[in-house]
């Protein structure tokens, strides 16, 4: 079995370069090396109530600015997104749910919505029982504070406001 030790010369020619990767042959065998960090992928959940008329939102420092974020995280290497949605929701939220209950909504790939890093977004949503009680905020009002979002986290909640 031949194996590789790091910092060994490798002999290979580059047969074609392309957007994300370098297409590299060594006899028969073809291979790719990578030239750009692939996306994260990461986990928003639209916690609303039965209604669709209130939502939960997180304040998040971005920048030194409080903004306002729907509830997510990153995929953790042993996580399908359903169960990432259902961590997101126990830590953020403070709520058990089933990965079965989450409602598969939309997802973002654009490499430019995040200055931090490329972002391919899973988003779900989770309809829970309105308590007055925890952190609610009726859609309409916070829609009219589209500078206090994060990231494109207002474009999200309006396309779900105006689809539901």
């Amino acid at each position: 079995m031949n194996s590789v030790k790091v910092g060994e010369k490798l002999d290979f020619k580059i047969t074609e370069i392309n957007y994300n990767n370098i297409v590299v042959k060594k006899g028969e065998k073809e291979a790719f090396l990578y030239e750009k960090e692939m996306p994260k992928v990461t986990v928003e959940v639209v916690v609303v109530d039965e209604d669709d008329k209130h939502i939960v939102l997180l304040e998040e420092d971005i920048g030194g600015e409080s903004k306002l974020v729907l509830p997510g995280d990153t995929l953790q290497n042993d996580e399908s997104s359903g169960e990432t949605g259902v961590r997101v929701l126990k830590n953020y939220v403070g709520v058990d749910f089933e990965t079965g209950d989450l409602e598969l909504y939309d997802f973002r790939t654009n490499p430019d919505r995040d200055d931090r890093q490329w972002a391919v977004s899973v988003i779900y949503v989770a309809r829970l029982k309105y308590n007055k009680e925890e952190f609610w905020a009726t859609i309409k009002d916070v829609l009219l504070q589209e500078d206090d979002f994060g990231y494109d986290h207002h474009r999200i909640v309006q396309n779900f406001e105006y689809n539901c």
